[in-house]
């Protein structure tokens, strides 16, 4: 029985944040975010508002205020982050800050006040292109800024892991699916955007495999890790998936063109995204029982239902983090690693 009852999460207010931050609470769970609001704070107003969650408003790159929040802590799920490689590539000063550097920090934070567990969410991005299934004993190669501070990141935090600090890093398979903090710059939610709006959709590289996850099913693995015996979960990598739920690019857009009438496809052979990577998850199935509850049509089905039924406007540009955060993210000055921290 996992002794965990009070638990803080950096990003709490995001996509995959809010979800977790309201499964949490409703489980019992002593909650604490931490979050930059750049996004505002609607998918976790409720809880603020009914003083059900302690709310702290702070960059992540602030580590004089973040100390004296982590004090009795007993689990930090690492959500925060710049996300994507195309937003990166906008804003790298800030990225490899939040990313890599902020993390690191972090880690240093939680260790000295001696936090039992630390989770980071990382990515199946890590692996970048491969002609074979990949698994977590298989060698990454990161292929963007995004992917490199994720895996510099990783490395850190196992490194620190030992028997008084707990330390379990999440690939996650690529994101979709309804989120308070609704987001229409992910894979699935992109491809089913342009269905909708322009009745086409344009695919560079076909052929190439992308695993993907329910945002319902991240949250429930975090949930997971967080209830997990310390000795199954400590100093491991676990990919977050299901192998049933790896996809081509062709493949998708195909689901999608079932339930989108009149959508055409277009395959551009000119501009070829260099990641292609098929997934095995049978770890987490394995250690800790960990399946996927939701699939890629289950998400279509809801965003289209949202769509028609709830005013969800896919063009809102409220729901892209290019168009969010390059306006609102700046680089602080001087902000380095510390390893004395």
């Amino acid at each position: 029985m996992s002794s965990i009852r009070t638990v803080l999460i950096t990003g709490g207010a995001g996509y995959v944040g809010s979800i977790l931050t309201k499964k949490l609470e409703n489980e019992g769970y002593n909650v604490k975010v931490v979050d930059s609001l750049v996004f505002g704070n609607d998918g976790i107003l409720d809880l603020i508002n009914d003083n059900k969650i302690e709310f702290f408003n702070i960059d992540i790159r602030d580590t004089e205020k973040l100390k004296p929040i982590l004090h009795n802590i007993d689990c930090v799920v690492h959500l925060a982050a710049i996300v994507g490689e195309p937003l990166c590539k906008k804003i790298p000063i800030a990225a490899k800050q939040i990313n890599e550097f902020a993390t690191k920090n972090l880690v240093n934070i939680c260790k000295k006040q001696n936090i039992q567990k630390f989770v980071f969410a990382s990515t199946c991005s890590n692996y970048g292109s491969s002609e074979s299934i990949v698994d977590e004993s298989s060698p990454v190669h990161p292929l963007s800024l995004y992917s490199e501070c994720k895996v510099n990141s990783e490395k850190y935090i196992l490194k620190n892991n030992d028997a008084n600090f707990s330390t379990c890093v999440l690939r996650f398979a690529t994101a979709h699916g309804i989120s308070p903090r609704m987001r229409f710059d992910l894979l699935v939610q992109e491809f089913l955007r342009d269905a909708l709006v322009d009745k086409k959709i344009s695919i560079f590289g076909e052929d190439f495999w992308r695993p993907l996850i329910h945002v319902n099913d991240m949250a429930h693995a975090c949930i997971s890790i967080i209830q997990a015996d310390m000795k199954l979960i400590s100093g491991e990598i676990f990919n977050v998936g299901s192998n049933d739920e790896n996809y081509t690019k062709k493949h998708l857009a195909d689901i999608i063109k079932k339930h989108v009438t009149g959508t055409e496809i277009e395959i551009l052979k000119s501009k070829t995204d260099p990641r292609n990577y098929q997934v095995s998850f049978d770890k987490i199935k394995k250690i800790l029982d960990f399946k996927p509850k939701n699939t890629v049509e289950d998400s279509i089905l809801e965003i289209l239902d949202a769509c028609k039924n709830d005013n969800l406007d896919p063009q809102d540009t409220e729901f892209s983090n290019i168009s969010k955060l390059t306006e609102k993210i700046s680089p602080v000055n001087n902000y380095q690693f510390d390893e004395n921290l």
